[in-house]
């Protein structure tokens, strides 16, 4: 059986404009995403663990992926790095009760973050 854990709630008015009305504000990541994560970025899991919550919830980017429709990556950045969590949008007009979900997560160099911007649509930034 799938879990589903929240990971609390996304700002909708930096989305808005650009997707329109959302269901919910609340972010989840499901149990399946959490092994896919362990297993394709083993390394990036604990980042995850120790900042997932913030990249959501205060990125300092929200980019808008330009290949997959209701789609953002959410930076945050660190010292030394990037993180990324792509998450997948639960738009109003989407079959109901679906939630704001993590896809993946990973860590972005900067030259790759740089190439995200050039390529996509900068919904937000903190800078």
């Amino acid at each position: 059986m799938v879990e589903i854990l929240s990971l609390g709630n996304i700002n909708l008015s930096l989305l808005k404009k650009t997707f329109g009305k959302l269901q919910t504000s609340e972010i989840i990541i499901t149990s399946e995403r959490i092994a896919h994560i362990k297993e394709r970025h083993p390394i990036d899991y604990e980042l995850f663990e120790q900042y997932g919550i913030q990249c959501v919830q205060n990125p300092d980017y929200i980019i808008k992926d330009g290949k997959n429709e209701n789609t953002v990556f959410m930076i945050m950045k660190l010292p030394n790095t990037n993180l990324n969590v792509v998450s997948r949008l639960a738009l109003e007009t989407d079959k109901n009760g679906l939630k704001n979900s993590v896809m993946t997560f990973y860590r972005i160099r900067e030259r790759n973050l740089k190439k995200l911007i050039d390529k996509n649509t900068v919904l937000y930034s903190k800078e």
